[in-house]
């Protein structure tokens, strides 16, 4: 039978090697939640600069072009069930885009708000309407992250 100290020495050591796994696991959890973040983050950005793009490039209606700029990058055609209300919803949040881009074109009565609450709302709607993240349907590649160290 081992003296007292050194089980003293095994228990704290044990303690220290289940304190470090708890936290290999939640570091874990905590990088893929923010890698989660990152992509959608960069799906956004990617996004709208591309319906911005369809503002600087369209001069007859940017609305109708940066939303058939969105439902091309996701997938959406109008042979699909609910086309019709993502358009419309799309709609808005161009038209958001096209005000901040084009204020001086832009018609009165522009929807309240900015362009990131009306996407927001957007993808809150989507994901009530739909079960699944509108973000989640643009598979456009995102940096990744590089680690400099290894845990």
């Amino acid at each position: 039978m081992p003296p007292d100290f050194l089980d003293e020495f095994h228990r704290s050591a044990e303690a220290i090697e289940q304190e470090e796994a708890e936290y290999r696991r939640d570091s874990r959890r905590r990088l893929e939640g923010l890698e989660t973040e990152r992509t959608r983050a960069f799906r956004r950005y990617n996004l709208v600069k591309d319906m911005a793009a369809a503002v600087q490039a369209e001069t007859a209606d940017s609305v109708a072009a940066q939303v058939a700029v969105a439902t091309a990058e996701s997938g959406w055609s109008d042979a699909r069930e609910g086309y019709a209300e993502v358009r419309d919803r799309l709609s808005s949040i161009a038209a958001l885009i096209h005000a901040q881009l084009r204020p001086i074109d832009a018609a009165s009565g522009m929807p309240e708000g900015g362009v990131r609450a009306a996407l927001a709302s957007f993808e809150a709607w989507y994901r009530e309407r739909f079960g699944k993240d509108f973000l989640d349907l643009l598979g456009r590649e995102v940096p990744s992250f590089q680690a400099l160290v290894d845990f």
